[in-house]
């Protein structure tokens, strides 16, 4: 009887430990994502992904997130992801690409607004992509590299695209060196990386909005459906009780 009891117990044990086990997602920071990631001063990561975590384990708490104190370039993210090394990617837009190879997170967690950039003394203006068009070799568009847009101006078609620079510094230099004719970046983030990089008064947004994106949460493809239900139902939560649009206002 004794030893019945025991072995209950011991097949009880893990079962009770398993209901209050903490799932732990591991992700990075995407470099040059602001203000998705923001590098402070002392070194720390914050921005808007870094906020919703920290939101998404305080509502949820067997729920935790790590590695977002590390930051690595967009595609070695995405490959990471990919390859089933890191769980998920924060704050992507969608493609067909990119659909075959992640799980897209819905609700969106924010929708950016694409805009272009020209020197101050620059006075051309934009209405539509037939205008850059219409500029033929004086329309050559910059373009951060690896980022998502990329595809989806391809697509636009007889546009002429530089996506040679490594973050938007590198473009906003060639820019003002005159290897380029327009910067193409997101809002919010392209006023406030602007001032960031003491370059508000050299550089100027084009009013124009040429492009509207949701952006996503991306997941490894093979994530099972309990993790990916634990966390997909706590980011719902935050998005149905307004406090996700809440966190994401801040940053405008």
């Amino acid at each position: 009887m004794i030893f019945r009891m025991a072995l209950l117990l011991c097949l009880l044990a893990p079962a009770r430990g398993a209901v209050g086990a903490t799932e732990v997602y591991h992700t990075a920071a995407q470099a040059n994502s602001a203000p998705k990631y923001v590098v402070r001063p002392d070194g720390d990561v914050g921005g808007i992904c870094v906020d919703l975590f920290r939101r998404m384990e305080a509502r949820e708490p067997a729920l935790r997130i790590a590695g977002d104190q590390t930051t690595l370039p967009l595609k070695r993210l995405e490959k990471k992801v990919q390859h089933g090394q890191l769980d998920f990617i924060c704050g992507v837009g969608e493609s067909p690409a990119r659909r075959d190879h992640f799980i897209v997170l819905k609700p969106a967690i924010f929708t950016v607004r694409y805009h272009l950039a020209v020197r101050s003394d620059d006075p051309v203006e934009i209405r539509s992509w037939e205008d850059v068009r219409a500029l033929g070799q004086a329309g050559s568009i910059l373009i951060n590299h690896g980022s998502g847009a990329i595809a989806r101006l391809q697509a636009i078609g007889g546009l002429l695209i530089d996506s040679g620079g490594i973050g938007s510094k590198a473009n906003y230099d060639k820019l003002l060196m005159k290897r380029g004719r327009f910067v193409y970046y997101r809002s919010p983030g392209f006023e406030s990386d602007l001032r960031e990089q003491g370059l508000a008064g050299e550089i100027r947004i084009l009013p124009t909005v040429m492009e509207e994106t949701p952006f996503y949460i991306l997941f490894h493809r093979r994530s099972t459906p309990e993790r990916l239900a634990l966390f997909a139902n706590t980011l719902q939560q935050l998005a149905a009780s307004g406090e996700l649009a809440a966190l994401v206002e801040r940053y405008r």
